[in-house]
């Protein structure tokens, strides 16, 4: 069977993504209807430095909860961002919202929305798998601009909504830390994904650093390591469910945007574990992090020496 050619892909693109904002914009509505309920709906948002960012950015204050989680969630798009020149950011406010079914409901139509516009993504790169990664990038972003959707926040498009769609007994909330990686890597490895990034030569970024590695010496080429760290300590959350037998304990996810739990008829969240609004910070080093040198040597590649 013949795969659809990227171009024939593309036009898929902007039913999909009309559909995803529609959705998205359908939820935010009905958040924010909330904040001025007669009876209010019990919340939990957690404000450490970053989410305070958010917040800034997004234009509400964490005394409107419900706004304030409609804006993160409607927003689908790149905005100007003083400070956070890097697009790959995505703005992040962890903490639970009671909310009434319908919101449930709605997330559920917009976390589809979202699976399918990912899914649809994936094909159109895996059609334009032959070209280079940069070229291929590109291609996408033509792509979702003749779509009508030149800014489109492909993570922030992606990411799902955390969702309780039953109320559980209890919920426990940990922050788990910042996550770091380092793998030894060779001279021949690098060099290939160097390539991958600009197969035409025509990245001088890339090209300087492919001259950088021709230039290591011999007796450092067992010194190179890729270090990858997890930009930010995540806000895990599980469900607890209890009967007569047992207890059931279910991972929900990492919140970086409020999970929605349903409220119920008494609009509270369950019973849940406060955590300090933000993460403990470890001053704990491991030998081999202090021998890595804090200047990445191949910064495309998050490639750093280890100090000799």
């Amino acid at each position: 069977m013949t795969k659809p050619s990227p171009n024939k892909l593309a036009l898929k693109l902007p039913a999909s993504l009309s559909a995803l904002h529609q959705e998205a914009a359908q939820l935010a509505e009905i958040l924010a209807q909330q904040e001025n309920a007669t009876r209010p709906w019990q919340h939990y948002l957690l404000q450490p430095t970053f989410a305070q960012f958010a917040a800034e950015q997004l234009g509400h204050p964490f005394d409107t909860p419900f706004r304030l989680a409609a804006a993160l969630l409607a927003r689908l798009d790149y905005e100007e961002e003083p400070g956070h020149s890097d697009a790959r950011n995505t703005l992040q406010i962890p903490g639970l919202l009671a909310v009434p079914p319908q919101a449930i409901t709605q997330a559920q139509a917009l976390n589809k929305a979202k699976a399918e516009f990912q899914n649809l993504t994936t094909e159109i790169k895996a059609a334009l798998a032959p070209r280079p990664t940069l070229e291929r990038d590109r291609q996408l972003r033509e792509m979702l601009a003749d779509a009508g959707y030149p800014r489109a926040h492909l993570r922030q498009c992606y990411r799902q909504v955390l969702l309780c769609p039953e109320k559980p007994d209890a919920l426990t909330l940990s922050w788990i830390k910042a996550r770091k990686s380092i793998r030894k890597v060779t001279v021949d490895w690098c060099e290939r994904k160097l390539v991958q990034l600009d197969a035409q030569g025509q990245d001088t970024g890339i090209q300087y650093q492919r001259q950088l590695l021709a230039d290591l010496p011999g007796s450092r080429h067992q010194s190179l390591r890729q270090v990858q760290i997890q930009s930010r300590p995540n806000l895990q959350v599980a469900e607890i469910f209890r009967n007569d037998e047992e207890e059931q304990y279910r991972q929900v996810g990492y919140s970086a945007m409020p999970v929605l739990v349903h409220g119920g008829k008494d609009r509270l969240l369950p019973d849940f574990t406060r955590v300090d609004h933000n993460p403990p910070t470890s001053q704990r080093r491991t030998r081999r992090d202090l021998k890595i040198e804090k200047t990445p040597f191949l910064a495309a590649l998050r490639v750093h020496l280890v100090s000799e």
